[in-house]
């Protein structure tokens, strides 16, 4: 029988088959080998299990510390339990972490439960003084603040209750989730969670009182985003606990945020940032936001006067806010990084940058590409993603021998936005100490914000000047090139006439709707260095380099206060009319959908189609409905810049398989039919990749997300199509089938 596991620091894992165990440091029948130390004693420790109680236990032999604290006694683990053997030998630290079996934190919970001293009578005089706006309450803060943070809610909102009657009433939320998931692994996670002492009221699990019925199809981000919340209350607590034991501070104003990821190498953070002037400050003051002011709270964290993003509303270097879906991703993003660190989080060490990386760049291609940076930015493709392609092509026109791949160069930039982040902030710094005390001698900072050496010793160095260029021009061009010449201008076209009204120029005839785009365009596809006078076009008037610069800075300055706006707001409630169209059973599914449906601004759903319960129709994660039909609006296949629709449907093969069918509004007559929708998409985007001036060595695309089968929504309603609960192979992700069985 397997009970347990321990894994050790480097991913090694020990089966315990049998009770007790020795944990040994030699060879043993009866024993778990966990380290091959000289120094250390023969047995470290024996494992125990209590039958009746289903309990783990560990009985030290020797020095063990139990979640960082030393234990000379018996103690019980639970499941993820971090076990740490001191060792000043050994390179590999001896960290291990105690892991169940998948089941047995669920199963065993409640047994456990009932046969301790815990009280388990359901307390009726409190549950009386709670009113259903209470625990409605309860439950919205817990998915905004997690699991565990009493201090918080009662400050927010139950001032006049006990932590110990909210955490009662947590408890019965986490327990009514848990008895409806299907997800074991999940389960398990929240049970974890649960903190109860013996003298703690018991609330009984009731459906009704948090009316999760309603909610069944989003129990698994609802489960999943209550573990990552705690995950970002354990990493902070941890933090905190560090800098005030390790770094003497008595204060917590007085706490060095800046280190709170400074342990995780540089190369973790470069995938998914929310913008390209995005650096690791940003990363701490999103994780500290989140756990201070609320998941999804973007206004708060964006307005808080000790995060840096305050800077950005008034940053004239265009830096907009991003989106709150790209914020939450960023979150995620972020907690899965901490969490590959098992909870051994090494505050005292900073993680080195990619020196080695740093080294292989000549001083002359650094120069060279900090030039190109600030003259051209990063170019943006066709499908919205920087351009990393035409990026090295234009910097290899400077360079003869320029033999670094995409990858390093996408670092290399990140580095010197980075670096020119950092000299922006020091200078503020003092600015901000000069102002605050003008009999305070302060020292001057560095003309450069470090130095990067290559191997003959020469330096390439970023002066504050510098700095102040890279960042408002790279991020300038940057805003035009994502916010406001895509989709054919389209916030251009939509406030022209506010244009009009509010940003005068004193040229005459001068036509915003026609001469603001010129002006746009023709820096975007230059750059700055390549920006001559221009000749206006219809009125033969000839526009300055200054008169340009001027223009665009007040375009983009107006631009970013109203996508500033746009991005703060929260998704608007569903129109009464959109409400209609979406029709739910009394089992939380969707019986009925009035078509077509817009999913999104370049998504319409046309046709739900029939399911055919073969294998060829559905995979694990999709559903190929017979008859699925939508629209998708994109890029054009034959006029650059120029977006139009494309049908995309699911058709009955004659050899047992699915066609894939993708037809353009510019080119009906020649459908593209291919065996799988990305292959027919795969073929869209080499058409586009070949009208680009810089094109792309490799394309890749999603089929099933351009046809929408990915699309939440959409998966709702295929799941609830007949015929859907006989895919044998198909997950389902909002549809309870083994309960509607």
């Amino acid at each position: 029988m397997l009970y347990a596991k321990l894994q050790s620091y480097v991913g090694e894992e020990f089966l315990i088959k049998t009770l007790p165990a020795s944990l040994s440091n030699f060879p043993s029948t009866r024993g778990i080998r966990v380290m091959k130390c000289p120094n250390n004693p023969l047995i470290i420790g024996e494992l125990k299990l209590s039958e009746e109680l289903y309990q783990f236990s560990i009985i030290p032999y020797t020095e063990l510390q139990i979640e960082n604290q030393v234990v000379t006694k018996e103690t019980i683990l639970n499941n993820f339990s971090r076990i740490y053997i001191p060792c000043k030998e050994c390179r590999i630290k001896h960290y291990y972490t105690f892991i169940l079996p998948l089941r047995e934190p669920l199963k065993y919970e409640a047994q456990r439960a009932a046969q301790t001293q815990f009280n388990r009578v359901h307390d009726k005089v409190l549950y009386a003084k709670w009113t259903q706006e209470d625990k409605e309450m309860l439950k919205k803060l817990i998915l905004q603040f997690g699991y565990g943070r009493w201090n918080k809610l009662q400050q927010l909102k139950f001032a006049n209750r006990t932590k110990q009657e909210i955490k009662a009433f947590a408890n019965s939320l986490l327990r009514s989730i848990v008895e409806l998931l299907v997800n074991y692994d999940l389960g398990a996670g929240i049970v974890n969670l649960i903190e109860e002492n013996p003298d703690d009221p018991y609330i009984e699990t009731n459906q009704k009182d948090w009316e999760l019925q309603n909610l069944k199809q989003k129990l698994i981000s609802i489960s999943k985003r209550i573990l990552m919340l705690a995950k970002i209350r354990e990493f902070i607590k941890k933090f905190k606990e560090h800098q005030l034991k390790n770094l003497g501070i008595k204060d917590k104003s007085q706490l060095k945020w800046d280190y709170l990821l400074g342990f995780i190498p540089s190369s973790s953070f470069y995938s998914q940032r929310p913008s390209i002037w995005w650096t690791r400050k940003h990363d701490s003051d999103l994780i500290r936001g989140v756990y201070q002011y609320g998941y999804t709270n973007h206004l708060m964290i964006k307005e808080a006067s000790d995060l840096c993003f305050k800077d950005l509303s008034t940053s004239q270097n265009y830096q907009e806010f991003p989106f709150p879906e790209t914020l939450n991703k960023r979150v995620k993003k972020l907690v899965q990084i901490i969490q590959k660190f098992d909870g051994f989080y090494d505050f005292d060490n900073l993680a080195q940058s990619d020196d080695e990386e740093e080294k292989s760049w000549s001083i002359a291609e650094k120069q060279a590409l900090f030039n190109l940076l600030c003259d051209y930015g990063v170019p943006i493709g066709v499908d919205g993603r920087q351009n990393w392609q035409e990026l090295k092509d234009k910097l290899i026109l400077k360079i003869n021998k320029f033999d670094k791949n995409l990858n390093q160069l996408e670092k290399m930039v990140q580095t010197i936005r980075t670096r020119c982040e950092q000299m922006l902030m020091k200078h503020k710094e003092r600015e901000f100490l000069e102002s605050d005390s003008s009999e305070l001698e302060i020292e001057q900072p560095p003309s450069s914000i470090g130095e990067i050496r290559d191997e003959q010793g020469d330096e390439f160095q970023i002066s504050y000047q510098d700095s102040q260029k890279f960042s408002k021009q790279t991020n300038m061009l940057h805003f035009i090139r994502k916010n406001i010449l895509p989709q054919n201008q389209a916030l251009f076209q939509q406030h022209i006439q506010q244009v009009e009204k509010e940003l005068f120029i004193d040229i005459p005839e001068y036509d915003p709707k026609i001469h603001d785009i010129q002006i746009i365009i023709t820096l975007s596809q230059t750059g700055f260095n390549g920006l001559q006078p221009i000749t206006l076009n219809n009125i033969n008037i000839i526009m300055t380099t200054e008169q340009i610069l001027n223009r665009i800075e007040q375009l983009c300055s107006f631009f970013k206060k109203i996508r500033d706006q746009t991005n703060i707001k929260r998704k608007p409630e569903l129109k009464d009319d959109q409400q209609k169209k979406i029709k739910p059973n009394t089992n939380g599914g969707v019986n009925e959908i009035q078509l077509p449906y817009q999913v999104s601004t370049s998504l319409k759903l046309v046709s739900l189609g029939r399911i055919i319960p073969s294998p060829a129709y559905h995979s694990e994660h999709n559903l190929f409905p017979v008859g699925y039909k939508s629209i998708r609006t994109h890029a054009s296949m034959f006029t650059k810049g120029k977006r139009c629709q494309y049908t995309c449907e699911i058709l009955e093969g004659s050899d047992g398989k699915p066609l894939f069918k993708v037809t353009s509004e510019e080119d009906v007559e020649n459908p593209i039919i291919k065996n799988s929708c990305t292959g027919c998409w795969v073929h869209i985007y080499n058409k586009i990749n070949e009208l680009q001036e810089h094109k792309k060595s490799k394309v890749t695309i999603s089929g099933t997300d351009r046809f929408g089968l990915l699309e939440a929504n959409v998966q709702r309603y295929l799941e609830e199509l007949q015929n859907a609960e006989l895919c044998s192979k198909y997950k389902f992700k909002y549809r309870n089938v083994t309960q509607d069985f």
